[in-house]
């Protein structure tokens, strides 16, 4: 008698990740994507004149070692890149001015008093505050959470949250008052518990060696590409899920799949209302994630367009600048491969504004800050209003609860849940196909 597959519901990163740890472990699977694509929002473009252009994540974290260990599995190793040391200068946009980012930071911690007070990234007296972290007592142990903006402004006053803010609540497009440290920054609740201090404990920490970020030679959408090519189960784009049901799916249009487990990759705001009609109590409290909403513009311009020197990574916007912008990232400088020779290419993030607002703003960004002159090459706009996963505080314990309130056999996994980043991504889908192994026996 044949087996009935595991369903898998969604295509992005954590999908394809579970279906490459069903197929390592030898156990049928269905993976159902409603598009027409895998990947997710892990989606690369390549122009005809030669830009490669980032919809989303541009790199992944080395430090958790997930997504290389995917990529090294599947054969994209001997692709990986890493951002160009040569051009890893950044700048902070406060009051107008470009300031040049603190030397010796490891994330947004300063490892030599002497750089940062130079930076100027905050005033004198806030600086001498942020640098007094050092005699702030740790917090007394508790299970209770902590949103960003309060744990950071307790240890390193309030004028730190305009530096810290672009940097930490930046990955999560978060509003910081709302993000919760137990799911975004459990790793500095413990150096605090640990240390006494994250400046204590990030000086006392050695740093990692070698390079912090990778990517791909053709853009990230390679990692995508190459798991689907390595999957030789039963893949189906173009199909809706409508409902999951105890023992498979309910298609759009009445179909139903039957499988021993199922597993829902989907983020939060498409997995509710697939979960509503049999599990009523987990799709509750699904539906009580948020989401907050970014925009990111890419412009394309010749070089000399552009007089100001472009080997830089970018810049950071300082929290209380008053502006949409949020970020630059001058990608040809960055990686390579990502413009052709005498062009740079850039992207402009901007927080939850109207497209068309942002397409306007960005060009003016960077003449105001570069001196850019005439108009860019290409634009590309990546609307993700309404798509990023919001972890407020007390995330982790909603999450305990949607699962709790599923039976063993079907689980939620994804960015929605338990991390936002590639490497996050593919773990969830590998540790939620493992548990569903484990418990089919």
């Amino acid at each position: 008698m044949t087996q009935r597959p595991v369903i898998v519901v969604g295509g992005g990163m954590t999908g394809l990740a579970a279906a490459w740890e069903l197929q390592s472990q030898g156990v049928p699977y269905v993976l159902l994507e409603a598009g027409d694509n895998l990947g997710g929002k892990v989606q690369t473009l390549h122009t005809e004149d030669g830009f490669l252009v980032e919809r989303a994540a541009d790199a992944f974290i080395l430090g958790k070692p997930y997504a290389l260990e995917l990529a090294r599995e599947v054969g994209l190793e001997p692709e990986l890149i890493h951002p160009r040391p040569e051009t890893k200068r950044l700048y902070f946009l406060k009051g107008g001015r470009l300031l040049d980012f603190p030397r010796e930071l490891k994330m947004f911690v300063p490892l030599d008093d002497d750089a940062f007070r130079e930076s100027g990234v905050l005033s004198p007296e806030g600086t001498e505050r942020f640098l007094a972290e050092v005699d702030v007592p740790p917090k007394a142990p508790t299970d209770e959470d902590e949103s960003l903006a309060s744990f950071m402004s307790r240890r390193f006053g309030e004028e730190a949250l305009n530096f810290i803010v672009p940097m930490a609540a930046g990955i999560y497009v978060a509003n910081p008052h709302e993000l919760s440290m137990q799911a975004a920054f459990p790793q500095f609740l413990k150096m605090e518990q640990d240390h006494g201090s994250l400046i204590r404990g990030s000086r006392a920490t050695p740093r990692a060696q070698g390079p912090i970020f990778g990517s791909f030679r053709d853009g990230m959408n390679a990692l995508p590409q190459a798991v689907a090519a390595r999957l030789t189960g039963d893949i189906r784009l173009k199909t809706r899920v409508a409902q999951v049901r105890p023992d498979g799916v309910r298609l759009e249009g009445g179909t139903e799949l039957r499988g021993r487990a199922v597993l829902v990759t989907v983020p939060a705001w498409h997995a509710a209302p697939m979960l509503a009609a049999h599990f009523p109590d987990a799709a509750a409290r699904v539906g009580e994630l948020n989401a907050n909403g970014s925009v990111a513009v890419t412009l394309a311009y010749r070089a000399d367009q552009i007089p100001f020197d472009m080997n830089t990574h970018g810049l950071q916007v300082d929290a209380s600048e008053g502006i949409a912008m949020t970020a630059v990232t001058v990608h040809s400088s960055k990686l390579a491969g990502r413009a052709p020779e005498g062009a740079v290419l850039l992207r402009v993030f901007f927080k939850n504004t109207d497209p068309q607002e942002a397409v306007r703003l960005a060009p003016k960004e960077v003449a105001r800050l570069f001196g850019a002159q005439g108009e860019p090459l290409h634009h590309f706009v990546a609307d993700w209003r309404g798509q990023n996963p919001a972890y407020r505080v007390g995330h982790l314990k909603r999450v305990a609860g949607i699962q709790a309130a599923l039976p063993e056999q079907v689980r939620v996994a994804g960015a929605s849940f338990t991390g936002v980043g590639i490497p996050d991504c593919v773990n969830a889908g590998r540790v939620a196909a493992r548990a569903v192994v484990g418990q089919l026996g």
